[in-house]
């Protein structure tokens, strides 16, 4: 979740919690305040028609006063209520037409001698919709209150956050082997400021280290090939001389193997320095199904010797702008790869469609799949190789503007390239 959402996520639930906990503590304060102000009414009520008892004495004076005050009520009773009530109940009002609630004060009165219960009542109705009208302003205004302050809220923290996605987008976008400086925007924000500054020490000091350890490659890489060469002509000549005993032969042949080892990974260090440095800018038109017939070709040994049943399927034929070197070298390593790790009477698959490549071989599942294009990165230290292959292949596609994908469906090792063009 982005920054922004969470902060505007705990606002929203702040307020959704507010007005959850506030609008019935607001309804019922209302409610009270209106009943406690009918009550005192009431109780008024109740005064005035004491003070009227001296001149309600006969049953036609009762009657007269119930008619001229509608709101009071006498009904006669052998005991009078021992206490005084006041309680809400619905009762038919005819201005109404309906039943709606009332606010009943119940007590006991002695006219002419007699008991009577005496009920004084008034209508809620007005108040009910009073309490309505009032909840519906307060919701309104909650819901403009929540609603501002989200509104406000968010125009804020862009503005105020605006300088970090900036930043945040330029670090994304910046590569450190291009050799580019990184550019940060200014902020008036003094933590944007110092965020900034460090950021930019930092991508200087790794630049540096990065382009001073692909140099010492670069360097290591061509001072290498000619002790290399003048190692194996040495060791061509020993290997020529006829006193050499069996023992020696096969001392002489592990140096071999060891040597040739030592040329492919000083080769694949320097074929990694070239691409980085786009020294392959020579595009032509190349049959990308051609070139797969002649990488088979090339480990069709590897592969009768493991028994591998190798299938090529041409579903539509596919030309490529690209540079010659880097496809020889991208469709060789994948293919060497798929042989290489294949166990025996496996199978491989290779597919070309119309805008892709799938190269597809059996075997076990990885134990880090996530490093599978990681440098000198192997899955088992007697596997063969320098670890650089799925590198090249990699690299070769990000200077191409190729996309390569790894996936293990159903104990099959697939590996996809899109071609964009």
């Amino acid at each position: 979740m982005k920054l922004l959402n969470r902060t505007i996520k705990n606002y929203l639930q702040y307020s959704i919690l507010l007005v959850l906990s506030c609008t019935p503590l607001f309804y019922f304060s209302i409610k009270y305040l209106i009943e406690h102000d009918r009550d005192d009414e009431l109780i008024a009520h109740k005064r005035d028609f004491s003070q009227s008892l001296a001149y309600i004495n006969t049953k036609e004076s009762i009657e007269f006063y119930r008619l001229m005050n509608k709101e009071f009520t006498l009904v006669p009773v052998e005991v009078l209520p021992a206490n005084d009530s006041l309680f809400t109940q619905g009762r038919y009002d005819s201005s109404a037409a309906a039943v709606v609630p009332h606010r009943i004060f119940r007590t006991g009165v002695t006219v002419d001698g007699r008991n009577y219960e005496l009920q004084i009542k008034e209508s809620l109705l007005n108040s009910t919709r009073l309490i309505g009208a009032i909840m519906s302003i307060q919701l309104l205004m909650l819901g403009l209150l929540v609603g501002g302050l989200i509104f406000i809220n968010r125009r804020l923290t862009k503005t105020v956050w605006g300088p970090f996605y900036l930043i945040l987008d330029r670090l994304k976008k910046y590569k450190i082997d291009q050799g580019n400086a990184l550019e940060l925007p200014p902020s008036s924000t003094a933590e944007f400021r110092d965020l900034g500054l460090v950021l930019m020490q930092l991508v200087q000091k790794s630049q540096e280290t990065f382009f001073s350890q692909k140099e010492f490659t670069e360097n290591a890489s061509h001072e290498l090939q000619t002790p290399l060469a003048i190692c194996k002509s040495k060791l061509e000549l020993l290997a020529q001389t006829k006193e050499l005993t069996e023992e020696q032969a096969e001392l002489v042949g592990s140096l071999f193997d060891a040597l040739d080892r030592i040329t492919r990974l000083n080769k694949n260090l320097l074929l990694l320095s070239k691409i980085e440095n786009r020294q392959f800018f020579d595009l032509e038109k190349i049959e990308l199904a051609s070139l797969i017939d002649k990488s088979i070709e090339t480990y069709r040994r590897q592969a009768e010797e493991k028994r591998l049943r190798i299938k090529i399927d041409i579903v539509q034929p596919l030309l490529l702008t690209a540079n010659p070197i880097l496809l020889e070298v991208l469709a060789s390593n994948l293919i060497s790869n798929a042989i290489r790790h294949t166990p025996e009477s496996g199978s491989v698959t290779i597919e070309v469609s119309a805008s892709q490549l799938k190269v597809n071989n059996s075997g076990p599942p990885l134990e880090q799949p996530d490093k599978i294009f990681q440098r000198f990165h192997r899955e088992s230290k007697t596997t063969l190789g320098s670890g650089l292959g799925m590198s090249i292949i990699k690299k070769i596609c990000d200077v191409s503007g190729f996309r390569i994908e790894y996936s293990y469906i159903n104990t099959t090792h697939c590996f996809t390239i899109q071609f964009q063009n």
